[in-house]
């Protein structure tokens, strides 16, 4: 480790046809506090290598310091540019989705999404209604045909729906419906999607492997930012990328096994509720980050300390991830398949007792030791599907208000992903304050959801720029310096 600390935040867009730098420019602004007299932002455009095109840059800030205080430790900033991976798109992609969304109970309906569900099926009776009440039953059916007025029942109510969801396509701003495309096409698995999904994901598996690289610059940390969608591929690029650094453990013969594991589970284990208690939460994401800091004692390379998520539609992943055949979103969690904040416990799906055999862990047996001199030996390592466990999970997100007033497509993910995510409901950022104009606030309906980083001035203890400095956490030299030193590489798998 260097005398000074470097970390890595590594930006993913959102859904829509995002430009290249767009996002990354506007998101330095809001993560970075100004400093000084004159309450500048110091950050510098730099030649980029990692990602491997010739449209990205890296945006390099300098330790800051107010006073004798840091600010933020030298930083390093990389955008993944995903949209242009995403073509051939079709707006008739989104009748399945909806059609999903709509038949679904009132309670089970996305909450940014219930007045458009409401909308919807106010039209759908009032077609019925009208074809039910108006010639058609009359003329075509007969009065006391209840089968023919079950049949114009139907066939108006399909119609009404077909027609809403092409309306819908059509008359809403194209950003929001071509961009809610997006989320559906990466999530569907069928063959004609099926090799986008695999580049987008392929291109940011790379670019953390190149960033955890000793041959590229070396970090001490990394964090991980995405926004709407992107966080759908942030998240299945930690969960590929753990298993291939989870791999690489070693270990020196004298050193114990995890001594932070037990208070991990602990601290997963006070998470009660539906909603947890934020000082519970807080408990976990320290044992979070004292377990990442202790993994490198023994050989893990894992530098991603912290992953947060902005105004995501994964808070109804369950419902868009959910299929059938075994391939429900609640098999695919129990089968550790989706990685869930805590951990998915196999012993017991409710994490609620400590001191299994396989509780977050297994026991590896290797041999260790100088070079004539080796014996075999065991250690307790975190399992291939539990990226969380090191990794802290923070969501942001602009609620809904009266159902519609809002980021539709953003909301908490605790429910969802577990009782481990820190979600914070962001309630600033209205007219009047700082950095706000009158169009730009977070009610606006669906509009809210691409102004997260729209209010780099407003530092309320409520705005977006505070929640998403105190998640990012860039003044971290203090305890990125009491981490554990890597282990020597002395140690072979048997």
């Amino acid at each position: 480790m260097s005398d000074y600390v470097k970390q890595a935040v590594v930006v993913i867009h959102g859904m829509g046809e995002q430009l290249p730098l767009s996002t990354l420019t506007r998101f330095i602004d809001t993560a970075l506090t100004p400093v000084g007299v004159d309450k500048e932002r110091h950050y510098y455009s730099r030649p980029e290598s990692v990602t491997g095109t010739y449209e990205s840059r890296r945006f390099l800030a300098p330790r800051a310091l107010e006073g004798e205080v840091e600010v933020n430790a030298q930083t390093d900033f990389f955008e993944y540019h995903w949209a242009y991976k995403m073509q051939g798109n079709r707006l008739d992609d989104l009748w399945p989705t909806f059609r999903k969304i709509l038949v679904q109970l009132p309670h089970r309906v996305p909450t940014g999404l219930r007045g458009v569900w409401v909308l919807a099926w106010a039209l759908i009776i009032w077609t019925v209604w009208a074809v039910l009440d108006g010639p058609l039953e009359g003329e075509v059916f007969g009065k006391d045909d209840p089968l023919g007025s079950a049949v114009a029942a139907l066939v108006s109510g399909g119609l009404a729906a077909a027609l809403i969801s092409y309306l819908m396509a059509r008359v809403l701003p194209k950003w929001l419906t071509a961009s809610f495309v997006d989320v559906v096409r990466y999530l569907d698995t069928s063959p004609r999607s099926y090799e986008a999904r695999r580049e987008i994901r392929k291109g940011l598996v790379d670019l953390l492997q190149a960033l955890h690289d000793s041959e590229a610059p070396r970090y001490d940390r990394i964090v991980i930012v995405a926004h709407s969608l992107g966080a759908y591929i942030a998240y299945d690029g930690i969960a590929y990328l753990w298993g291939t650094m989870n791999a690489k453990t070693d270990f020196d013969p004298v050193s114990k096994d995890l001594r932070s594991l037990l208070a991990l589970e602990d601290a997963a284990s006070s998470l009660k509720g539906s909603v947890p208690h934020a000082s519970q939460v807080h408990r976990f994401q320290q044992a979070q980050r004292d377990l990442g800091c202790e993994i490198r004692s023994q050989g893990n390379p894992w530098l991603i300390t912290d992953f947060v998520s902005v105004g995501t539609p994964m808070y109804f992943a369950d419902q868009l991830m959910n299929g059938k055949g075994g391939r429900s979103f609640a098999k695919r969690v129990e089968r550790r398949e989706i990685p869930t904040c805590p951990p998915h416990n196999e012993e017991d799906p409710d994490n609620n007792i400590n001191g299994l055999p396989r509780f977050y862990s297994w026991r590896k047996t290797f041999w260790a030791g100088p070079k004539g001199q080796r014996k075999k030996v065991s250690r307790r390592v975190i399992y291939e599907g539990a990226p969380f466990a090191v990794t802290r999970w923070t969501n942001l997100y602009f609620p809904v208000r009266l159902a519609f007033f809002g980021d539709w497509f953003g909301g908490p993910l605790g429910p969802v992903f577990g009782r481990g995510i820190k979600d914070v409901e962001v309630t600033g950022n209205t007219p009047g304050r700082p950095g706000t104009r009158p169009w730009r606030h977070r009610l606006l309906p669906a509009a809210a959801h691409s102004l997260y980083f729209s209010f780099p001035e407003d530092d309320a203890e409520d705005s977006a720029a505070t929640a998403i400095r105190a998640a990012l956490d860039l003044a971290c030299s203090d305890w990125i310096h009491a981490m554990p030193k890597a282990a020597g590489d002395d140690a072979e798998e048997v």
